[in-house]
Formats: C-alpha cells, sequence, structure tokens
C-alpha cells in the first residue's frame, strides 16, 4: 500500500510540475473570488436580494475549489485529454489504484491550497464577514463548504476518470442545471444555503449538525469513489 501512496504523489508531482503555470493562474482566480464573494457576504444582512446569487456562486465555487487549471481541463472536449492520459499510464506499470489515489490525492490538495485561499481572503478583506461570524464560527462555516466540495467534486470525478470527453462534458451540464434548480427551488421556499449555513455556524459552532454530516458525507463519497474508480478503470475502452 506504501507503494501505491508514493506512486501516487509521484504523479501528482509531475502533473504539478507540468501545469505550474496554470496551477499560479488558479490561485490567483481563487484569490479574485475570494474578494468579490467575501464582498457579497458582507453585504448581505442589508440586502436580502444577494442571498440567491450567493447561493449559486457559493455552489459553483465549491465545485471549482476541488481543481486548478490545466492544460488537460481546457482539453478534454476537443481532445478528449483524460482518456488520452489514462491510455498513456496504461502503458506504464501503473495500477488503477494507483491512478485513483493520485486523483484523490489532486482533490483533496487543490481542496487545501484553494480553500486556504478563498476563505482566507475572504475573511481578511471584509469586515461585514467578521461582523457575522467570529473566528471560530467562520472556521465552522469554512470546514462545512469545503466538506461540500470534496462530496461534490467525488462525483466529478468519477465522470473525469470513466467517461469519455463529451459525455463528461454534458453529464456535467446536467450536474450544473440540476444543482441550480435545488438552489431556485430552495430561495423561493424561503431557505437560502449560504444564509443557513452562516447562522448555524454562529450559532452553534463546532456542534454544527450541517458541519458534521458533510464532513462524514465526503469522506464516504472519497473511499466509495476510489473504489468505484479501482474496480471499473481498468475496464474501460480507451481505444
Amino acid at each position: 500500500m506504501g507503494g501505491t501512496w508514493r506512486q501516487a504523489w509521484s504523479i501528482v508531482g509531475r502533473e504539478l510540475k507540468i501545469d505550474r503555470y496554470y496551477v499560479m493562474a488558479s490561485l490567483l482566480f481563487i484569490a479574485y473570488m475570494g474578494f468579490f464573494t467575501g464582498m457579497f457576504i458582507g453585504e448581505m444582512p442589508e440586502r436580502g436580494s444577494l442571498l440567491l446569487m450567493l447561493d449559486l456562486l457559493f455552489w459553483a465555487i465549491a465545485s471549482m475549489a476541488g481543481y486548478y487549471f490545466s492544460r488537460r481541463i481546457t482539453k478534454y472536449i476537443t481532445e478528449d485529454s483524460y482518456t488520452s492520459m489514462l491510455g498513456y499510464y496504461r502503458t506504464l506499470p501503473i495500477s488503477a489504484s494507483v491512478l485513483a489515489a493520485a486523483r484523490m490525492l489532486q482533490l483533496l490538495l487543490s481542496t487545501l491550497c484553494n480553500g486556504t485561499i478563498l476563505f482566507v481572503v475572504m475573511y481578511l478583506v471584509h469586515d461585514g464577514v467578521r461582523t457575522q461570524m467570529n473566528l471560530g464560527a467562520y472556521l465552522v462555516f469554512a470546514l462545512t463548504w469545503t466538506a461540500f466540495g470534496l462530496a461534490f467534486n467525488s462525483l466529478y470525478i468519477l465522470l473525469e476518470l470513466l467517461m469519455r470527453g463529451r459525455a463528461y462534458f454534458w453529464y456535467s451540464c446536467v450536474l450544473l442545471v440540476v444543482m441550480e434548480l435545488i438552489v431556485l427551488i430552495a430561495h423561493y421556499s424561503g431557505w437560502s444555503f449560504v444564509g443557513s449555513s452562516i447562522r448555524i455556524s454562529a450559532e452553534r459552532g463546532a456542534a454544527s449538525p450541517a458541519l458534521w454530516i458533510l464532513l462524514i458525507l465526503a469522506a464516504s463519497a472519497i473511499v466509495v469513489s476510489y473504489r468505484i474508480i479501482v474496480q471499473r478503470l481498468p475496464r474501460r475502452d480507451l481505444a
């Protein structure tokens, strides 16, 4: 098992070296998103009309935090770049478990780096965010959305590695539409995901049920996705 993780780290390091300029652009972009999202949260108590936009924005940011820009992600439709990558690795003595572990490590590393920048910028730059949540409550809020992002991105990883580029694109579009419909239905039913998560984090702190439910869901999603990839990837047709 130790050899599996060593190989996985080698793949992650190679990918980061190849895409280092894309990674830098990703970090700058996530800082930019953190600045404007924090501004909206700060203005939320005075402008309730921002709740819908914040809900849509946070769902999108949470899913983006698990990725960094790369040439592969920009070419996955035209060149089916993920399938080409898997075809290349299949020619090497690398098992499906190594590839699955590498992808999960990339997810965790991207989420850690992007999430840290996102939430630190949001909290430090805008007084309105600090007014609504003290540091402890804000950490709970950040962990809650980080856990959601990990769970959501585990599904994207399944699509990424087990489908061709065009199928991955269309399934991603369907997920996006479903996500937006859920947000719209909740909004017009008087519920806000961001507003509620702020309130629960401020009132309950580390006892927030949303935090622990999503952490358990995220851990389960990562483990289940890993196992599905290990089982199905060797049987995938890459021709």
